[in-house]
């Protein structure tokens, strides 16, 4: 009797098969992807405001090939493919998908909750929200800083098509020195803490390896501190953002960033005038979040004389706006309510959009924040945020002109997310 092959051989044998077998059967796998039939949908006789701030075109024509835009222009000069799903929206006005650039939505609503959250809790919360959200027109949200690697991992299950909701774009937990800002109270697992521009740049390394699409930053922090997380941010080229303050009379948080060149600032709170011109002159963004800081504001009133200085830096907002928007630094549509304030969702967000223009913002421009320039501080601008050939097919389509009332963008009829017609019921 012959020998029997050893348990190598078999192995090597095996491998080999395998090998030929993923050879031979790679280009009938590109051959039906090249095969896979396009779906057409063409919006007509729409009145488009496209997000890049251009006038409204009307009686606009959308063509949409499976998840991504394909055409748009004026009737008669856009051809509508063969077979294309037609849906007329005469009369109806089109915008792009709205996006929330920053809340939390891996949060519980009571901090107190904080003692007993798990990530399996937390799972279920979060796409309950993020599919309230995308029945309003909200599309796609900023989480800055989210509960453990939930974040990440509501990311990875939106990709996978494993619930219907807003498109996650994701820090994971922010990154602050020992007892910083997201530590207090019964806050648990939100940030990581570090110490040292060391501990900082590993911080942000680790952020990268989760997974994280962009950097988020909370003091206190040093100089060098934060220095350091710009800098290692920018080298893996991440976007990277910093909450503006905490303290009643410390502005040197916001100062270092600017100086370090942080990408954008959260908040219109603790901003020192003179740091205002640096950003605009850097091209530093800001999400103000207006709507949380003047209702924080309200709560904090209420609660008693000692707590003055909060409630005037919080009413500060809506100044801190005026400032940035007349030295052209770039603002997006941010909401930020946490805790009790949890409640306000998901209406909350129109409050936000229709306080800036509250605060002197044309309807074009607050739309054009809540969609191209929220898209740029996701770091999404190359596929969201307009409605423009190549782009991500995410639009709504309102019944009225937010252009002559900025609360028309509440009435949204028809929600479309990568193409796909989302269930309003």
């Amino acid at each position: 009797m012959g020998k029997k092959p050893n348990k190598g051989c078999r192995l090597i044998l095996l491998f080999f098969l395998l090998s030929l077998i993923l050879f031979w059967s790679q280009p009938r796998v590109e051959a039906q992807e090249r095969e896979k039939p396009v779906k057409y949908l063409a919006i007509t006789g729409a009145r488009l405001i496209d997000g890049t701030g251009h006038a409204p075109l009307e009686k606009a024509v959308i063509v949409i090939a499976n998840d991504r835009i394909a055409n748009c222009g004026p009737q008669g000069q856009v051809e509508i493919p063969k077979g294309a799903e037609i849906i007329d929206v005469k009369g109806k006005t089109v915008i792009p998908g709205l996006i929330d650039a920053h809340l939390h939505f891996t949060y519980p609503p009571k901090e107190e909750e904080f003692f007993f959250i798990n990530e399996a809790i937390s799972a279920f919360r979060a796409a309950n929200f993020l599919h309230q959200m995308l029945l309003i027109g909200v599309t796609t949200v900023r989480d800055v800083s989210s509960f453990s690697r939930v974040g990440y991992e509501a990311k990875k299950a939106f990709n996978l098509g494993l619930f219907e909701g807003s498109r996650p774009i994701v820090t994971g937990p922010g990154i602050t020195c020992t007892g910083g800002h997201g530590t207090e109270g019964y806050r648990l697992g939100i940030v990581e803490e570090a110490d040292g521009a060391a501990g900082f740049r590993r911080a942000v390394r680790q952020r990268v390896k989760e997974g994280a699409d962009l950097v988020k930053i909370l003091p206190p922090y040093s100089r060098e501190e934060i220095l350091a997380a710009v800098e290692e941010a920018h080298f893996h080229e991440k976007f990277i953002t910093v909450h503006s303050g905490v303290y009643k009379a410390q502005y040197d948080f916001v100062r270092w960033a600017v100086e370090a060149g942080a990408d954008c600032i959260e908040h219109a709170y603790a901003l020192p005038e003179d740091v205002i011109p640096q950003m605009a002159a850097k091209k530093i963004y800001c999400v103000p979040t207006l709507s949380i800081l003047i209702k924080l504001g309200n709560q904090y009133k209420e609660k008693g004389t000692e707590w003055e200085w909060k409630v005037k830096k919080y009413f500060e907002c809506q100044e801190l706006f005026r400032q940035l928007r007349a030295a052209g630094v770039r603002m997006a549509v941010g909401t930020d309510a946490v805790g009790e304030n949890m409640a306000s969702y998901p209406h909350f967000y129109f409050e936000e959009v229709e306080n800036f223009v509250a605060l002197g913002a044309s309807p074009l421009e607050a739309i054009v924040a809540a969609t191209r320039i929220s898209a740029e501080v996701c770091a999404a601008s190359d596929r969201l945020g307009t409605i423009e050939k190549g782009k991500i097919a995410d639009l709504v389509v309102l019944a009225g002109d937010p252009l002559k009332d900025i609360k028309q963008l509440r009435t949204a009829e028809i929600i479309i997310q990568a193409g796909r017609l989302i269930p309003l019921k």
